[in-house]
């Protein structure tokens, strides 16, 4: 039991001290005559005890009114326990259903765990609450809106089903915040039943909500694949990367098996420290083309993160136009890619309205209008159809973000760029941010059918970009999204979560998606590319339509997934929430408990007064 207001209790000493000096003064009495003293013996003791500041004898009120007293006190400093609370009227419940929620640590799973506590919750409410539970995965989903009954919510919470991919918190708490407002809730209260594995929240204004985190989970000793990758040398030999992790508190020990098109190519020994790494370069592949699975053979905590895969590039030629007044930085850039025959050129040439190039960069050079499907990269210049228009111009800007999801953006890290001048861009509903500044983006991306841009919206001689490591990067990672066909082999690789695009001939209705878990799903074709984003298993995905056959992979591949460490915090703008591994608790109060008993107390005080009467 723990005190509100301790200082309180010091008022007990004061008042104490004038009921004890009440009964050490001298009570007036009126002087009487009688004839004996022999039936007045109890008046006289009752004389000696309250003669003035006379020895304090033993009596029963004073000790019941000083125990009332103190109750009083006590009641005034505001008792409390720590009890599990009932929920408030509105409750939101977010249940991380992640990659690492899938973790054994916990008797059956982590998810499991927080679905136990969240139906517990669900069946302490009282007689007028209500509650809302959202699924938190790549996507955020109301499984059931505010209701008061108990069996539809065990039910909606019991068909959680875990997702491979990350957890989108930010999502989740913008939806539960938004619902909240919605239904005016200010005794509404969120929590939150995840193991912490999300991203930072302090970016995101959490009012004065009321937040419990409940902590799941013991531990973390896992080991997960963190990257895959695969290319083809300047020589033209094909190369696999494959980064492994382990995220545990004892050193590991386990082999790395690599194979090509279901078939062992290679076994490697790994010697993994405590929260050590490894990378493993495999070479020798040739000239083959296919898919590449790795897998480590190791009992731990989280299995979905133990296998990879990857696509072989196919031996191809991209032809692509270079239009520039003179940049050697994107042409050297451009050259690095053997797959690329570049044509350079001042202004624009006939070919392209035909169609000849599948990739064109356009460098401070404005671009024709209109301008025929294929991949372009604008540099300090701008179209009717690029995916933003030009705004404000801007001397000196900084980077204060990027998409860390985009694989334009995969692997760069434009801290500390510096540029001299630009001007923001404002972009389309179909595209999206890729750099952004303090005024909006500087970087934009976007599909607009079959043509794809990615638009700078300052010059690169304008800026320290192509002397730093990741420029040749970003323009790698742009030939790759700007010209999709020439990615792989057969198939592709992405992280679980992410959509992916499919582009099947002209004719096809519908594709049928075999899913890693043998399900099937219909995805009609109402034009191309279609969109696939049901993509949170990881494995394999065949997809198959009228004379049209292809697949993808997805992949885990996530540091903040395969560490399975729970988390003690969790950040909410500017407040700081400690973790609960229990039930959500409260203080309760025991004022009125006390109250009552001191009026209990005075009322037998007067009982016991009267009965000396």
């Amino acid at each position: 039991m723990s005190l509100l207001a301790p200082l309180t209790l010091l008022l007990f000493l004061p008042l104490g001290a004038i009921v004890v000096v009440l009964y050490l003064l001298k009570l007036r009495r009126k002087d009487k005559t009688v004839s004996s003293v022999q039936f007045w013996l109890d008046a006289t003791a009752d004389i000696q005890a309250n003669a003035p500041f006379q020895r304090l004898k033993k009596n029963l009120l004073l000790f019941l009114q000083l125990a009332a007293l103190l109750m009083l006190a006590f009641a005034l400093a505001r008792p409390y326990v720590r009890t599990r609370a009932a929920p408030e009227s509105r409750v939101v419940a977010i249940i991380d259903a992640s990659a690492s929620m899938q973790s054994r640590d916990v008797r059956q799973s982590r998810l499991e765990a927080a679905k136990s506590r969240a139906r517990g919750l669900a069946q302490s409410m009282g007689v007028g609450d209500r509650m809302l539970v959202i699924s938190a995965g790549a996507r955020a989903r109301v499984v059931i809106s505010f209701t008061k009954d108990k069996r539809a919510l065990n039910a909606a919470i019991s068909g959680i089903r875990p997702s491979d991919a990350e957890c989108d918190m930010r999502q989740a708490m913008t939806l539960a915040l938004s619902l909240i407002a919605e239904n005016r809730g200010r005794d509404a209260r969120v929590v939150v039943y995840s193991d912490g594995g999300f991203d930072d929240l302090s970016s995101l204004s959490g009012g004065d909500v009321k937040l419990s985190y409940q902590r799941i989970g013991r531990r973390s000793e896992n080991v997960g694949i963190t990257a895959i990758d695969s290319r083809r040398t300047h020589s033209g030999n094909q190369q696999v990367f494959v980064g492994v992790r382990n995220f545990g508190l004892q050193n590991r020990r386990t082999n790395l098996e690599v194979y090509l098109n279901d078939k062992l190519i290679d076994v490697r020994e790994l010697n993994l420290l405590s929260r050590g790494s490894a990378q493993e370069v495999i070479e020798g592949i040739g000239e083959a083309s296919g898919r590449i699975i790795a897998k480590i053979a190791l009992d731990d905590d989280l299995a979905v993160d133990d296998t990879a895969t990857a696509y072989l590039a196919r031996h191809a030629r991209i032809e692509a136009l270079l239009v520039t007044k003179g940049n050697v930085f994107l042409e050297n850039a451009l050259l690095l890619d053997k797959r690329i025959d570049l044509v350079r050129g001042e202004s624009v040439p006939e070919g392209l309205a035909a169609g000849e190039y599948a990739l064109v960069v356009f460098d401070r050079v404005s671009p024709p209008g209109p301008l025929p499907p294929g991949g372009y990269l604008l540099i300090g210049t701008s179209t009717q159809q690029a995916p933003a228009a030009v705004g404000q111009a801007v001397t000196s800007p900084s980077i204060v973000d990027w998409n860390r999801k985009s694989p334009v953006t995969a692997f760069v890290d434009p801290v500390g760029m510096r540029i001299a001048k630009a001007q923001y861009l404002r972009p389309k509903p179909w595209a999206e941010s890729l750099l952004d500044g303090p005024g909006g983006p500087l970087a934009v991306a976007g599909v607009d059918g079959a043509t794809r841009f990615v638009q700078l919206g300052f010059d690169i001689l304008d800026s320290d970009f192509p002397l730093r490591v990741s420029f040749p990067v970003f323009m790698a990672n742009c030939v790759d999204w700007l010209v999709p066909s020439f990615e792989v082999s057969s198939g592709r690789s992405v992280k679980v979560g992410r959509s992916v695009e499919l582009s099947p001939p002209s004719g096809v209705g519908t594709l049928t998606v075999k899913m890693p878990d043998g399900s099937s799903r219909t995805v009609k074709v109402n034009g191309s590319p279609v969109v696939f984003d049901s993509t949170d298993q990881a494995g394999l995905y065949k997809v198959r339509g009228r004379g049209y056959e292809t697949e993808f992979a997805c992949n885990v591949v996530s540091s903040n997934e395969s560490d399975t460490t729970p988390r003690d915090t969790v950040v909410l703008g500017r407040r700081k929430f400690s973790a609960r591994s229990g039930g959500v608790s409260a203080n309760t109060e025991l004022y009125g408990v006390l109250a009552a008993l001191a009026l209990a107390v005075l009322a037998f005080e007067w009982y016991a007064y009267h009965r000396r009467i």
